[in-house]
């Protein structure tokens, strides 16, 4: 059973680690946006398409209060 607990824990872990580095990158995005670096040039040089780095960004901007949550 010790192994499943540890099993759990590092999944949870790996999970907020996950979170973290999402917003990080988010935070980045809105740095080099507030430089003028164009959206289309972060996800070229990323490998993402520009709805990809949007949501990024939007994601880490929510998290500081920045902007609301999307309406679902």
């Amino acid at each position: 059973m010790a192994t499943v607990v540890a099993a759990r824990d590092a999944y949870r872990a790996a999970r907020r680690q996950v979170a973290e580095t999402r917003l990080a990158l988010g935070r980045a995005i809105l740095e080099a946006r507030e430089r003028e670096i164009p959206q289309l040039a972060i996800a070229h040089e990323l490998g993402l398409t520009r709805e990809q780095v949007r949501r990024y960004q939007d994601e880490y901007e929510r998290s500081i209060g920045k902007k609301t949550p999307a309406a679902s």
